[in-house]
């Protein structure tokens, strides 16, 4: 990754007042439905949660019996599990303690991964409904049209993006260079302390920050 950062990654740092993520270790968490009831575990930093471990004889089933968001995890229906959480926002084989580095690289991606206004409170929940959606509980879940790699370019920055989001929520982008991690969970693609709503068109979406709305990046699918 470059020492310098560019001079879209400077005009964005001093709209976030020099803003730098702090270094935080994945962690687990242990969540238990006992006597079947529906339990919430709060999550000590937000990240991307996998099942590490079945504690239970009941089976636990993502989307059915627990989930997760970026404030907590859920277990019902007897489900006892511990859980990962990854917290990193950068990509791998960076250190968390160079600070400059992944505050380079996430404020970089955040310039980028721009922004169409678009209420989340107006999402057509249709677009979630198939064989693998399992109600409003789900927000683990991706949709098809989400998976893959797809491209954008950003007139505002000069900066072209490549992405590819994983059916898991999973994602990797590489942008100005640099390349940085992040998630999708709750129709949102979530990029450090960053979050974006992801509204669907032809051929691919356009992503829209929550908070800056000026920046438009439209992305289409390349495979």
């Amino acid at each position: 990754m470059r020492m310098a950062m560019s001079v879209a990654t400077l005009g964005l740092l001093a709209g976030l007042g020099g803003w730098a993520p702090p270094a935080h270790a994945d962690y687990r968490v242990t969540c238990a439905s006992d006597n079947n009831q529906y339990t919430r575990c709060r999550l000590d930093e937000p990240g991307f949660v996998t099942l590490r471990r079945q504690l239970s004889k009941t089976p636990c089933a993502q989307g059915r019996s627990w989930d997760w968001d970026r404030r907590e995890v859920w277990v019902d229906d007897g489900c006892r599990a511990e859980f990962e959480v990854s917290t990193s926002s950068h990509g791998k084989g960076h250190s968390d303690g160079d600070a400059a580095k992944v505050a380079a690289g996430v404020i970089v991606g955040a310039a980028i991964l721009g922004a169409l206004a678009h209420n989340k409170d107006h999402r057509d929940d249709d677009k979630y409904r198939d064989d693998n959606y399992h109600g409003g509980r789900h927000t683990s879940y991706v949709p098809g049209w989400m998976v893959g790699t797809f491209r954008g370019y950003n007139p505002m920055y000069g900066a072209d993006v490549e992405m590819t989001i994983a059916d898991d929520g999973r994602v990797t982008a590489f942008a100005d260079g640099t390349r940085l991690s992040g998630y999708i969970n709750d129709d949102r693609l979530h990029v450090g302390p960053a979050m974006f709503d992801i509204d669907q068109i032809r051929g691919g979406f356009v992503t829209s920050q929550v908070g800056e709305r000026h920046n438009e990046v439209r992305y289409q699918r390349v495979r």
